[in-house]
């Protein structure tokens, strides 16, 4: 009869820690990107499993080339900065999150195409197209 209390209250316990755990765990496969382009701005925002973080990094210090916005897979940025070739634009990156700004009053066509040109980049990255 114990045993079967016990045997019973293990079952509770290990099926109420499973329960919680399957609730709160991160599902490493969120990912959400908007994009959003009007007149004035281009606006790309992305969240994504932190494991992707430095793959992001390089494919943004890649489209940037010469210039780097993170050094190394710790770095992280908040930042508004211009190319070598004048174009600005600002950048939000932390672990599972992007966000980048390009001003289309402040910049060229070419620099405005070459912005875009990254965030689709990162898209497919990260969507695996």
């Amino acid at each position: 009869m114990k045993t079967s209390f016990y045997l019973t209250a293990i079952c509770l316990v290990s099926l109420s820690i499973f329960l919680m755990w399957s609730k709160f765990r991160i599902n490493d496969h969120d990912i959400a990107i908007a994009v959003n382009d009007d007149n004035d701005k281009y606006k790309f925002s992305a969240s994504f499993p932190d494991g992707n973080t430095t793959r992001v990094q390089e494919y943004i210090n890649k489209s940037i080339s010469p210039n780097k916005l993170a050094k190394s897979s710790d770095d992280y940025f908040d930042v508004t900065t211009t190319l070598a070739d004048k174009t600005e634009f600002y950048a939000y990156e932390s672990p599972g999150k992007l966000k980048i700004e390009i001003d289309k009053r402040k910049n060229s066509n070419a620099s405005i195409y070459r912005i875009r040109k990254m965030c689709d980049g990162i898209k497919n990255l990260l969507t695996g197209k």
